[in-house]
């Protein structure tokens, strides 16, 4: 019952009726509205706000609020797969070569001179920040170079994928070991960008191959296998029962 609640609600999103920032009906009057129990819309408006999908707020103003939109839900489900050991890494790597290569091919088409000096401009703090041993500031730089990449495609889900996969492989590596700087990959960077400028495609696009099997070969040797990731899903056996049939 609850996920037809459910649904009649994310149909209201999706047909413009509800958006982001709006609050939704008392329970008692959304109950009233589609024909059902309270129990059912509760338990829909609890599984909507696991989702993500509507947050719940206390007080005189408060109630179900549908929330924005946001890639970290995204990120969330596919962290979990990854984690319960059913993506591999080398899965998430290779879909991140084939997403950023269609990113920068379609930068290079749609970019602008904006955009392109945005870049420029983070390849410079990305430098200065290494330069200065400030390598917190250098990693979020970084990062922040990807989104550039994905927002210079005016494909907004280019951008959540480019941000989900770079979050989910930073933080299995990191969670292993903290990542190095590696300075080989500011010229790839400048040269890159340079490509981009010129609508050189395919040279950008091999750039953007060479940065990644740089970046790959050290984020993979310290993430967890298939088998280890698999194995950490799995609850501890007790000591007292192990060897027992």
């Amino acid at each position: 019952m609850f996920e037809g609640v459910s649904n009649q609600i994310k149909n209201k999103l999706m047909s413009g009726e509800l958006k982001a920032g709006d609050r939704l009906p008392a329970e008692r009057d959304l109950a009233l509205e589609l024909g059902v129990g309270r129990p059912a819309v509760r338990e829909a408006l609890r599984t909507l706000e696991i989702s993500g999908i509507v947050e719940t707020r206390k007080g005189t103003k408060g109630g179900a609020f549908v929330c924005e939109g946001s890639p970290e839900m995204l990120t969330r489900s596919l962290q979990d797969l990854a984690m319960l050991g059913h993506i591999s890494p080398s899965s998430l790597a290779e879909v991140r070569i084939i997403i950023s290569g269609a990113v920068v091919r379609l930068a290079c088409e749609r970019g602008e001179a904006e955009d392109f000096d945005a870049i420029e401009a983070n390849i410079e703090d990305i430098q200065r920040w290494a330069d200065a041993g400030d390598l917190t500031r250098r990693a979020e730089a970084a990062v922040q170079f990807f989104q550039l990449l994905a927002k210079a495609t005016r494909n907004d889900v280019l951008v959540v994928l480019m941000d989900s996969l770079g979050a989910i492989l930073r933080h299995f590596a990191i969670e292993r070991q903290p990542a190095k700087y590696r300075p080989e990959l500011i010229p790839v960077r400048w040269n890159m960008l340079k490509h981009m400028r010129a609508r050189a495609t395919t040279k950008a696009v091999a750039e953007m191959n060479h940065y990644l099997e740089i970046v790959h070969s050290d984020v993979l040797n310290r993430m967890p296998s298939r088998a280890e990731a698999s194995a950490k899903s799995k609850p501890a056996v007790p000591a007292k029962s192990r060897g027992k049939t």
